[in-house]
């Protein structure tokens, strides 16, 4: 059975339009949320080629700091670089609640549960 985790991002109005916010859902599985004129889109922050993290590179883009693959911060589309074409960040659903923005991610089955 998957496990299914909420993680608070910030307060809703806590993050400007055009800025990002990382957030943990423990050592392993890190994410990055992206705000677009009020629009909060979230992923997995692994990249599509080796697994690097990525953060937003010239204010329209999210670069892998390992080897400069580009992504789409509103659709987590692969634009240029080494990322395999056609792949996309893993998208995060992100709901409000109460004044608050959480990342609602599933994951994979613990294996020692």
């Amino acid at each position: 059975m998957a496990i299914v985790r909420r993680m608070a991002i910030c307060a809703v109005g806590e993050m400007a339009p055009g800025s990002t916010r990382a957030f943990s859902y423990g050592p392993a599985t890190k994410g990055i949320a992206y705000n677009r004129d009020g629009v909060i889109k979230a992923y997995v922050n692994r990249c599509t080629h080796m697994g690097g993290p990525v953060a937003l590179h010239g204010g329209d883009k999210f670069r892998c700091g390992w080897h400069g693959a580009d992504f789409d911060p509103c659709t987590g589309a692969a634009l240029a670089g080494q990322a395999p074409s056609g792949t996309f960040l893993k998208p995060i659903e992100v709901i409000e609640e109460n004044g608050q923005l959480f990342a609602v991610l599933e994951l994979p089955e613990d294996p020692f549960a």
